[in-house]
């Protein structure tokens, strides 16, 4: 396999345009018997005469046009390529591919888009909706670059990185003149009377719902609308007597816009999601995607924590 080194081919070129060793090497700063040697050496290396020496200059043999033509593609490219890595080293190309469940989307879409997009506005980005494990499947095709979602949905394995984020306060949310809020006091088995939505459940989200309402083992949670697009869900509980678990951070707009309140539950069960930033363990991330990871995990933060203030507001003066 041939291994011709770039100054050489800066230098076939050099004498190509100029047709004389001495104004070619003056180009290349070389002297001229450097630059005889350096193209001796690339003669022995194709095994081919590349120029014909004479007294008024050197002329290109076919061998050199061919070899002259390839070479200032190659140098062309490698320029590219350096100048290309300086871009993504500054944020200035690349693309950042980034997997959300759907909890973890409605908490940060369009934050996330609008800040990063103000940040870095020359970068990409491609977000993939889904679940768990499908997500995962992704991942290790190296279809994302990492996912936000429920910790334990995917499970962690030794070839993910796993940061896992604050824990997200859940409760039950409907709109605010729901028949609910007219009890004096709303019992957990009181939810069983109006529609169930809910995104598509995990296994270990389905038993805790079961034990929760106290559905037997054999019922199945009559849900009425199942939806991965928390957006629509939450729609739809702000115009009909529906309820929805959500996490807090998920509805905190609708909060402060009164589209919806949380249940005042007697004795409410304290239900949580814990969050995750998973990404490969043996990959370097692109400096965008290492970025917006970062990005993902502020946003999320502030989220909850702005949350927190709408759910217990006496907890902001301690």
């Amino acid at each position: 396999m041939h291994e011709v080194n770039s100054r050489r081919l800066t230098h076939l070129i050099a004498l190509a345009e100029e047709g004389s060793f001495a104004r070619a090497a003056e180009r290349v700063h070389l002297s001229q018997p450097a630059l005889s040697r350096s193209i001796q050496a690339l003669e022995e290396e194709v095994g081919m005469k590349l120029f014909d020496r004479a007294a008024r200059g050197v002329a290109m043999t076919a061998a050199g046009r061919l070899l002259v033509e390839r070479a200032r593609r190659v140098l062309f490219e490698t320029r590219c390529l350096f100048r290309d890595v300086e871009l993504l080293k500054t944020h200035e190309l690349g693309e950042v591919r980034i997997g959300l469940g759907p909890y973890a989307a409605v908490v940060l879409l369009p934050d996330l888009l609008v800040e990063f997009a103000r940040r870095f506005p020359k970068i990409k980005v491609r977000i993939e909706l889904g679940e768990g494990d499908a997500l995962l499947a992704k991942l290790h095709a190296e279809q994302i670059d990492f996912l936000v979602g429920d910790r334990r949905v995917p499970p962690v394995t030794p070839d993910v990185t796993l940061r896992r984020l604050p824990r997200h306060e859940g409760g039950w949310f409907a709109r605010p003149d729901h028949p609910l809020f007219a009890r004096d006091t709303v019992q957990l088995a009181a939810l069983r009377e109006f529609p169930l939505v809910s995104v598509t459940l995990p296994a270990f989200m389905k038993d805790a719902l079961h034990r929760l309402l106290k559905y037997r083992a054999h019922e199945q949670i009559p849900l009425q609308i199942e939806c991965n697009d928390v957006a629509v869900l939450k729609d739809v509980v702000a115009r009909t007597d529906a309820v929805l678990f959500s996490t807090a951070s998920a509805v905190r707009r609708d909060l402060e816009m009164r589209r919806l309140a949380r249940i005042p539950l007697v004795n409410p069960p304290r239900l949580a999601l814990e969050f995750a930033l998973v990404y490969l363990a043996e990959r370097t991330l692109s400096p965008a995607a290492d970025s917006a990871l970062g990005l993902a995990e502020q946003v999320m933060e502030d989220a909850n924590r702005a949350a927190q203030g709408l759910l217990h507001p006496d907890s902001l003066a301690t």
